[in-house]
């Protein structure tokens, strides 16, 4: 590779973090991905006690097709991790939510990422730690107006 190109390094160093990202963000909890998402949504939006929340909107907020919302909520209640509620005035209108044990998963997941991310920013130092942030925010940024400008032009990104 010839020393200064910089698009080059840049692409070689996303592709690094991204295969050390997965083992680096990886917990315990006995769900993964798509999965793990709904549930933390579910966990962040809902609550175990809440209302609960309809499949198609899931869908919705998440950018999940319907039979993968329905598999993954099935999978999640075949776990014990979340409930369907039938509605008060409609029985035939279902509301998800995450049960006592689905929250705890949550916890368990949200603790050991914080644990690593505060390795990681020990590692770094707290000036270069602030810089990480500051510069990701900035790129998020971008990507966002980016993202605005070229609505309906492309697929999301991140999709």
């Amino acid at each position: 590779m010839p020393k200064g190109d910089l698009v080059f390094e840049f692409v070689e160093t996303l592709e690094s973090l991204r295969n050390c990202g997965r083992s680096f963000f990886r917990c315990s909890a006995p769900v993964r991905g798509s999965a793990m998402r709904l549930l933390i949504f579910l966990h962040h939006h809902v609550g175990t006690d809440g209302p609960g929340i309809q499949p198609s909107e899931l869908g919705e907020r998440l950018q999940l097709g319907r039979p993968t919302v329905t598999s993954l909520v099935n999978t999640l209640e075949e776990q014990g991790l979340v409930e369907r509620l039938s509605g008060d005035e409609d029985r035939r209108v279902v509301f998800v939510r995450p049960t006592l044990q689905g929250a705890a998963v949550v916890q368990r997941a949200k603790d050991e990422l914080s644990r690593d991310i505060r390795e990681l920013m020990a590692y770094l130092g707290e000036e270069d730690g602030h810089e990480l942030l500051r510069i990701l925010q900035r790129m998020r940024a971008f990507l966002q107006e980016r993202e605005s400008k070229q609505e309906g032009t492309r697929e999301p990104c991140g999709s």
